[in-house]
């Protein structure tokens, strides 16, 4: 017997974070409920306008399949479409450019129907052929965001043009939900998503002037009706935060991707501005510190452990203004599958000591490297060097620019340690796989097959079993402290009120696909 779609949705938000948690009350600041529209809901959307968007770095590149930051994913969102999308206020996963899933009663075989009417930007058909050529690039050995997401598939067969199979090697629960990262390109390995991006979505690219903007212009054969609205989006490379917050405060801008910690309650208060952010208690975003599992003294679990106690968290929340979240855990407390019982971390100077000491750590030199693309990262950064000076370690700090840092931290995996921010899907598998697999794990280079396999292997069981199983995880995962969770991420977005329709993300991405100004 074969399920529909939306049935399957039940399974999924068994296991995902509880996104739409209690709402803060606005009060008089502009200060904007999480999950909900800006500016007036009431009035009609207008069409035409152009859209400048300022964030804080230019993308490393446009390619759907192999990016690493927030800028490049940012970037190209409005360019593409995936093959699920999330709906931004319930943050259930709903049609993309698939517009039906058939899953067998063993959940082994996924007959997948092609939304139809629907064309590339230079002008080709979408058909099945695209969406097998997009999921073999988003499961390619490169393509660290997603692959591990996809390692269930075992064979993917086009039906014709509007029906593919798609056959798993196991069961997996999640594999819709993980189709939301999943992008769709034409299949033409000619094309050169890095420079001169082709996809399906509400924008058409139409040049990147380097270091300084990325033009987009209105998809006018785009397949939602009635969308975009907006006839072009402008992404704007301002890398001084205070300059960024300046040129929206003057109106020379309509959203910036981050409000300087320092400048949030000027933002909320202004009566022509509104500030965008999700709940503390939801948030999945971390500020994360990788360490460099395959050498000394990062390979001895005490020694990270040690670093684990002598972070002082609630000195960073206050150093941000509130804008952090004081926790240790991949989690958020506001998940049905939080641990409550996993170690805290709560700052113990005495107790980092003694395991520092046992870990037998002999004052070796080592780096901490971190991306200046914001004034909290650098912060963060600060308030972490000082802490670990405090233990006793010999450390230096190294602030560089965000390609530089992808280089040496992603791709060359040359560190000793290195603080970022990241940002999972909104369910518990991601949360911890991408904390402790894919790219960040990659990166850290903690080698722990039975935990991986565990992890994975969640999408195969009931829900019941499933959340006693991340629970396991996440307490096993905190023991080892492979990586530290420094604390959640809240970053917020500034916008215009003159800006309408935008509701912000827990993963923080930028979707400009309903918006409209006035």
């Amino acid at each position: 017997m074969r399920r529909m779609l939306n049935l399957l949705f039940i399974v999924l938000l068994s296991i995902s974070v509880a996104a739409c948690g209690a709402a803060k009350e606005s009060g008089e600041s502009g200060e904007q409920k999480p999950n909900a529209e800006a500016g007036n809901n009431n009035a009609a959307p207008k069409s035409g306008g152009t859209l400048r968007f300022a964030q804080n770095a230019e993308p490393t590149t446009l390619n759907p399949y192999i990016y690493s930051t927030f800028n490049d994913r940012n970037s190209f969102l409005p360019i593409f479409n995936s093959l699920m999308e999330y709906d931004p206020k319930t943050l259930k996963p709903v049609p993309g450019l698939i517009k039906e899933a058939k899953i067998s009663g063993d959940g082994l075989v996924y007959e997948l129907t092609v939304q139809s009417g629907v064309t590339f930007h230079n002008g080709k058909k979408l058909t099945a052929d695209d969406i097998k050529y997009s999921l073999e690039k988003a499961n390619a050995k490169e393509a660290t965001r997603t692959n591990a997401l996809l390692k269930s598939i075992k064979d993917i067969k086009v039906v014709d043009e509007t029906h593919l199979t798609v056959t798993l090697s196991n069961k997996d629960s999640l594999l819709l939900d993980s189709f939301v990262e999943v992008f769709v390109t034409p299949n033409d390995p000619s094309i050169d998503h890095t420079k001169n991006p082709v996809g399906t979505g509400p924008f058409v690219f139409e040049k990147w002037s380097r270091n300084e903007k990325i033009v987009l212009k209105k998809n006018a054969n785009y397949w939602k009706q009635g969308l975009p609205y907006l006839d072009s989006i402008e992404i704007l490379t301002v890398p001084d935060a205070e300059v960024k917050n300046l040129q929206l405060m003057n109106g020379q801008v309509d959203v910036i991707d981050i409000v300087p910690t320092s400048k949030v309650a000027e933002v909320s208060k202004n009566p022509n501005l509104i500030l965008a952010k999700i709940d503390d208690e939801v948030t999945v975003a971390n500020h994360f510190l990788l360490m460099n599992n395959s050498k000394a003294p990062f390979n001895n679990v005490k020694f990270r452990q040690a670093v684990n106690y002598a972070l002082d968290r609630n000195k960073m929340k206050a150093s941000l203004f509130g804008n952090f979240v004081v926790r240790s855990s991949p989690v958020p407390s506001g998940d049905p599958n939080y641990n409550s019982s996993v170690p805290k971390y709560d700052k113990d100077i005495e107790k980092a000591k003694q395991l520092l000491k046992e870990s037998g750590y002999n004052n070796e030199k080592m780096t901490l490297v971190y991306h200046k693309i914001d004034l909290m990262y650098d912060t963060i950064a600060q308030i972490t060097e000082q802490s670990l000076k405090e233990l006793g370690l010999n450390v230096e700090l190294k602030g560089v620019e965000i390609a530089q840092w992808v280089e040496s931290v992603f791709n060359q995996k040359q560190f000793d340690m290195a603080l970022t921010g990241s940002t999972p899907k909104p369910n518990t598998v991601d949360m911890l796989n991408h904390m402790y697999g894919k790219q960040n794990g990659s990166a850290i280079q903690w080698s722990n097959k039975a935990w991986g396999d565990k992890l994975l292997g969640v999408s195969q069981l009931s829900p019941e079993e499933g959340s006693k199983v991340l629970k396991e995880l996440q307490a096993e995962v905190l023991d080892q402290s492979p990586g530290i969770i420094v604390g959640g991420l809240v970053q917020a977005q500034g916008l215009s009120k003159k800006v309408h329709g935008f509701i912000p993300s827990p993963q923080q991405k930028m979707y400009f696909e309903s918006v409209w100004k006035e």
